[in-house]
C-alpha cells in the first residue's frame, strides 16, 4: 500500500461505493467489502427472466444534484432520462388521479373547503424551510389542526397505516414535511410532475463505481462477508474475513445499526451509540407485463380493505423495451419482525396479485409474463419524535465510523440523501487520517 492510510469498508450499497471512490480520490488505499455477490445493495439490480432489473422501485428527481453531479464525474451525464409522470390514489374501490394542483382542489375524498385547506397545507410545506419546530411536534396533533380532521381520517391517517404497518403515533411531524417538500420538486415549470431513470438503474451507477476504485487502486470484495469488526484496546483494529484479521487503519461500517452491532467485537459494541429507531422491511411481487396496467407510476393505497403500501409502475419512467416489458411492483412495508418475511414465496405471490386484482379487475394472467416476490427485512429507519437530537454519533468509537440510512433525516430516504450522508462522514474520517490530507495536499 505504499505507506498510504488503509480503510475497510463494510457494505456495497450505493453510501459504501460512493465512500470507497471519495476516500480513493483522497489518496486513500481502499478496501470494500459486501457480503452479497451483487454490489449496490437495495438499489441494485438481479436477473429477473432474461433481463436486469432494479430489485426495489427507485426513481431520480431533476433537483437530485448529487447524484446527478456523481453520475456526471463517472460519465454517466447522458444516461439519465426523464419523463411525465401521474400519481393516484386508490380509495373506496375507485382509482383518483393526484398529479396536478387542479387535481388536489377537486379530490374527491373531500368536501370542498377541506380541499381548499389542504392545498394550503401543501403549500405551507413547501414554504416552511426550519424542520427544528416541526421535530418536536407530534404528527398526527400537527396534521389535524393544518390539514384537518377529515383529511386526516380521510387521506392520512390510512396512508400512514399502510407504510407504517400499524404503528405510526409516535411519529414527528417533519415525516410529512420533508416528504411533501421533495415530491414538490417533481414538477417542472409547466407544473408537470417528472421523474427520472438512470439507463441500466442505480446499477450503472454502482458498476460505475467500482470501475473507478479499481482505477484509483482500491479493493472491491463482492461475496466477501465480514464476521466481525474486531477491536484491540478500545479501537477499531480491523475486520475479520474467512476466520483471518485484516488489519486496517480505519474501518467505516455502511450497514444499519441492527446489522453493524452484530459485527462488532464485544470491547467496541460497548463504546457503539444508542440506536434510536425502529426500521421498516418491505415485502414486493414483482410483475412483468405484457401492457401497462395502471395509469400512475406511484399508486397511494388508502382504501385499507387492501392491505398494500403501494403499486408503483416503474415503466412509466423505465423504457419498457429495456426490461422486456411494463414492470409493475405490488409492494407492502412490513415490520421487520412481521410473519410476512417468512411466508412461502407462493403464497405471497398468491395473496399480493389478488389485491392487484382488486384494484385493476383487468389484470389477467395472460397479461402477466412472468413474477418474483422480493423481500428486505431492513429498507429504512423510522425516526420518532425528536429525532434530531438522537442521530447516532459516527464516531463513538477509534479508528471506526458508523454511517448509515440511519443518519438520514429529516429527508427521506434516496439516492440523493445518502450520498450527502457521504459528504457528512468523509471529512470526520480524513481528520483521523493525517497521512490521507497529506497525500491529498
Amino acid at each position: 500500500m505504499n505507506g498510504r492510510p488503509s480503510v475497510a469498508i463494510v457494505g456495497g450499497g450505493i453510501l459504501g461505493m460512493t465512500a470507497a471512490y471519495r476516500l480513493a480520490q483522497q489518496g486513500v488505499h481502499v478496501a470494500l467489502y459486501e457480503r452479497s455477490p451483487d454490489l449496490g445493495g437495495l438499489v441494485g439490480s438481479f436477473e429477473f427472466d432474461g433481463h436486469d432489473v432494479d430489485r426495489f422501485y427507485h426513481v431520480i428527481l431533476p433537483t437530485d444534484d448529487r447524484v446527478r453531479g456523481l453520475a456526471a464525474e463517472l460519465g454517466l451525464t447522458d444516461r439519465f432520462r426523464f419523463r411525465p409522470t401521474k400519481v393516484g390514489f386508490y380509495a373506496d374501490g375507485r382509482l383518483f388521479s393526484m398529479t396536478s394542483p387542479k387535481e388536489l382542489l377537486t379530490f374527491p375524498l373531500l368536501p370542498p373547503l377541506d380541499r381548499i385547506r389542504l392545498g394550503m397545507f401543501v403549500a405551507g410545506c413547501q414554504l416552511t424551510k426550519d424542520h427544528d419546530e416541526l421535530d418536536r411536534k407530534p404528527l398526527l396533533d400537527w396534521l389535524r389542526r393544518r390539514s384537518g380532521s377529515k383529511a386526516l381520517e380521510r387521506m392520512w391517517a390510512p396512508l400512514l397505516d399502510s407504510k407504517f404497518d400499524g404503528h405510526y403515533d409516535d411519529l414527528p411531524a417533519t415525516y410529512i414535511w420533508a416528504r411533501t417538500r421533495r415530491m414538490s420538486k417533481t414538477r417542472d415549470r409547466s407544473g408537470a410532475e417528472v421523474m427520472g431513470w438512470l439507463e441500466g438503474g442505480y446499477q450503472t451507477l454502482i458498476d460505475a463505481l467500482e470501475r473507478r476504485i479499481v482505477e484509483l487502486g482500491g479493493e472491491v470484495h463482492a461475496g466477501s462477508a465480514v464476521e466481525q469488526i474486531a477491536g484491540t484496546n478500545g479501537a477499531a483494529a480491523g475486520i475479520v474475513v474467512d476466520g483471518d484479521l485484516r488489519p486496517f487503519d480505519f474501518v467505516l461500517c455502511t450497514l444499519a445499526p441492527p446489522m453493524a452491532r452484530r459485527l462488532l467485537s464485544p470491547d467496541l459494541l460497548e463504546l457503539a451509540p444508542d440506536d434510536h429507531c425502529r426500521y421498516l422491511g418491505v415485502v414486493c411481487l414483482l410483475l412483468r407485463t405484457r401492457r401497462s396496467i395502471s395509469p400512475y407510476y406511484h399508486l397511494n393505497i388508502t382504501d385499507r380493505r387492501v392491505p398494500l403500501t403501494t403499486v408503483v409502475e416503474t415503466t412509466h419512467v423505465v423504457d419498457p423495451d429495456a426490461v422486456g416489458g411494463h414492470l409493475v411492483y405490488v409492494s407492502k412495508y412490513v415490520d421487520p419482525s412481521s410473519l410476512l418475511h417468512e411466508r412461502p414465496a407462493e403464497e405471497i405471490e398468491r395473496d399480493f396479485l389478488a389485491y392487484a386484482r382488486t384494484i385493476f379487475p383487468d389484470l389477467t394472467d395472460d397479461d402477466i409474463l412472468s413474477s418474483v416476490v422480493q423481500r428486505a427485512r431492513v429498507t429504512e429507519p423510522v425516526h420518532t419524535l425528536g429525532g434530531a437530537g438522537n442521530l447516532p454519533d459516527m464516531f463513538s468509537v477509534p479508528n471506526l465510523a458508523l454511517a448509515s440510512t440511519a443518519h438520514v433525516y429529516p429527508e427521506i430516504v434516496s439516492g440523493q440523501a445518502v450520498t450527502g450522508v457521504v459528504e457528512r462522514v468523509l471529512p470526520g474520517i480524513l481528520e483521523r487520517l493525517p497521512r490521507a490530507q497529506k497525500a491529498a495536499a
